[in-house]
């Protein structure tokens, strides 16, 4: 079954912003899987070459053009057509703050440039922090990416960066970070209140921390729950009355080989040391593509004649991954196993049930 054309587009695209140089058309054919549906003989590369020039014509009418640049080809280093596209035409500007004492490179000179004072800064944090928090105007998520792109873009303070990317912290969260900061350092064990969401219930913990991380606008804690015996990843914002431990058992050895970096990187529903669930599930179009850019699950069937697509996921926290699942609403389905699949329906209705028009 043919591909379907914008699946081919958003292919072909995603292949050239991965080169900073021309790619030959023979290498565009070769990776993109929809100029090779129709096999290797002549007349499948012809149907190739006119569907390349087709796309090409309608993505610039699109606004997105491919340039037609020379290029490196063979062993050789000899000069053949190439395509590109122009960062500079493709990506936002780069914003960079004004300073007294200008110098050094640029992280992306390939990108415009826009500078902006520390005033101008001000106004910006103010002017979007200020659209962000009214969620039923239109401008609402627009603020919110803009905040995003200050605090990637502007080289601003941890805690500056924190306030923009991160989700705020109530005064107790607050004062618990600042807790199990100086517990990390100390290696002193903190005791608390932690709102467990999968067991809706607020419990007593002693926890030996072991790192902190900052992942998907949140903060998190690894640590050893001495109830427990086990470790576990806490999220710092369902932490209250946090308090640190004096004693001659308060202190702890951090176990040999432990690592913060293990933990970076893994999506909500990895942070567990419990055995993963395989869960597979079956996206529809556009929001296949979208999971498969962020790099989220593994794809079974990238491509489907649809343009959806199969993909698997390691679940070891499935309360996470089932609240993550919900926000697709119906374009997504449970393939297997069954159990995920019925724990999905039963949330739905419960969502379902808060939010429905009383009789």
């Amino acid at each position: 079954m043919t591909q379907p054309k914008v699946a081919r587009w958003l292919d072909l695209l995603a292949y050239l912003l991965q080169h900073r140089y021309p790619v030959t058309r023979e290498q565009i054919f070769e990776a993109v899987a929809g100029y090779r549906e129709g096999g290797d003989n002549e007349r499948a590369r012809e149907s190739a070459r006119r569907a390349f020039e087709r796309d090409k014509a309608e993505l610039k009418q699109l606004g997105i053009e491919i340039s037609r640049v020379s290029a490196a080809a063979g062993e050789e280093d000899a000069r053949a057509d190439g395509y590109q596209l122009a960062p500079r035409d493709f990506y936002l500007p780069y914003l960079e703050l004004v300073t007294e004492s200008p110098g050094g490179d640029r992280p992306y000179p390939s990108l415009r440039q826009i500078r902006v004072t520390r005033d101008d800064m001000r106004r910006l944090d103010r002017a979007t922090a200020r659209f962000a928090s009214l969620r039923t105007i239109p401008l609402a998520a627009a603020a919110a990416t803009a905040r995003r792109k200050l605090g990637f873009d502007l080289p601003l303070s941890l805690r500056a960066v924190e306030s923009v990317l991160a989700r705020p912290l109530s005064g107790q969260a607050e004062a618990a970070l600042a807790t199990l900061q100086r517990a990390v350092a100390e290696r002193r064990a903190v005791r608390c209140t932690y709102r467990a969401i999968g067991r809706d219930a607020t419990e007593r913990r002693t926890i030996e921390p072991l790192g902190l991380f900052f992942q998907w606008s949140r903060w998190y804690c690894v640590a050893r729950d001495r109830g427990r015996d086990a470790l576990r990843v806490f999220r710092v914002d369902r932490m209250r009355a946090a308090r640190q431990l004096v004693g001659a058992d308060a202190g702890f050895t951090v176990p040999q080989g432990f690592s913060i970096r293990a933990y970076v990187g893994r999506a909500p529903w990895e942070l567990s040391e419990a055995s993963p669930v395989v869960v597979r599930m079956r996206f529809a179009f556009p929001e296949s593509r979208w999971v498969q850019a962020q790099g989220l699950g593994t794809p079974i069937q990238p491509v489907l004649d649809d343009g959806g697509a199969i993909l698997e996921f390691s679940v070891r926290e499935r309360g996470p991954f089932l609240r993550w699942a919900l926000t697709f609403g119906d374009r997504i389905e449970v393939l297997d196993p069954a159990a995920v699949r019925r724990d999905l329906a039963a949330l739905r209705a419960r969502v379902y049930d808060i939010y429905r028009e009383p009789r």
